[in-house]
């Protein structure tokens, strides 16, 4: 197959990754923009302003700057018709902010190859990004800066790139925060231009356990067209400390006392959302140093399936 055929071909069905939310972009890596973990992705793709668990290496580098502890998150999404998106990340607290290693992966298995109308195979491809967080900043305002390496292979095609993304957060007050995230500012890869997207966060908890988020989004080369993400989250059950870890927590890990086992203070959260219009929901369950979230997405492109992802973190 004429090798910029296959490009084209790959990148549609990459590009039938997201939602509507960037459905008119058909630029380079789209899975880049369309947001990772299952908690943030059941609240409609929101996180700019709210997240506090280590997925922020996506959301908003600088949020890395409120979680207490050391973490280790995984996600898994099968988005149907052979399409993937999977996240790994470790991070650890220092004196000054936190650092966190990432990989993300999106990829589509099992397509059809031909040449000159004959069949070659099956192959696959698989686009990655691996990247370096650090978070920096004391009391309520920090800031992020994300490096990455991009890598791209189509079959025995591959090309290799680079990104960069810059994070502001700042908490308000125990009540609201607000959060800035310029996602791939400067990237390129094999010297085509990646599209930087642009994030506006607002976050407000009234009440204990209760969120209510929203992301204004608007990427380069689509006009400027804004795009909006509104969700919620209620996190109840037998603990009392919806935000144990983070810098919201009215107790701070290292001062609790001990805990009986890892599952103690079981907690439950519910959360819906829109991205764009498309409706999202999900739930988590949380201990001590556990916890899993799960995500629904629903597709309204024609020929698409609805997704389902699943994430878990790990806490110490």
């Amino acid at each position: 197959m004429n090798k910029k055929l296959l490009v084209v071909m790959v990148s549609l069905v990459l590009i039938g990754m997201i939602s509507t939310v960037a459905a008119e972009n058909n630029h380079l890596f789209p899975w880049m923009r369309m947001g990772l973990g299952a908690r943030g992705m059941a609240m409609g793709g929101t996180g700019t302003a709210h997240m506090n668990n280590i997925t922020a290496v996506y959301w908003n580098p600088a949020a890395l700057g409120n979680i207490k502890r050391a973490e280790f998150a995984g996600m898994y999404t099968d988005m149907g018709l052979d399409r993937n998106h999977n996240f790994a990340a470790l991070g650890v607290p220092f004196k000054y902010g936190y650092v966190a290693l990432s990989w993300i992966q999106a990829g589509v298995s099992d397509i059809a190859g031909s040449q000159n109308y004959n069949s070659t195979g099956n192959f696959t491809a698989n686009d990655h990004s691996i990247s370096l967080s650090l978070a920096l900043g004391t009391g309520r305002f920090k800031v992020g800066f994300t490096p990455k390496m991009y890598l791209s292979k189509i079959d025995d095609d591959s090309q290799s790139g680079f990104g960069t993304d810059l994070g502001f957060l700042w908490d308000i007050n125990d009540y609201i925060s607000m959060g800035v995230t310029l996602r791939d500012l400067y990237s390129e890869l094999d010297g085509e231009e990646v599209p930087a997207q642009y994030n506006l966060g607002l976050a407000i908890r009234p009440i204990w356990g209760l969120t209510f988020a929203t992301d204004l989004k608007t990427e380069k080369h689509t006009d400027e067209e804004v795009y909006v993400s509104i969700g919620a989250e209620y996190w109840t059950g037998a603990g009392k400390d919806t935000e144990v870890g983070s810098s919201y927590s009215a107790i701070n890990l290292e001062e609790k006392t001990k805990w009986d086992d890892i599952l103690s203070n079981t907690q439950a959260g519910i959360r819906l959302g829109s991205n764009d219009g498309n409706f999202t929901a999900g739930f988590g369950i949380r201990f001590k140093m556990l916890e899993t979230n799960y995500a629904y997405l629903a597709e309204t492109e024609e020929g698409f399936e609805d997704s389902h992802q699943i994430s878990l973190i790990l806490r110490f």
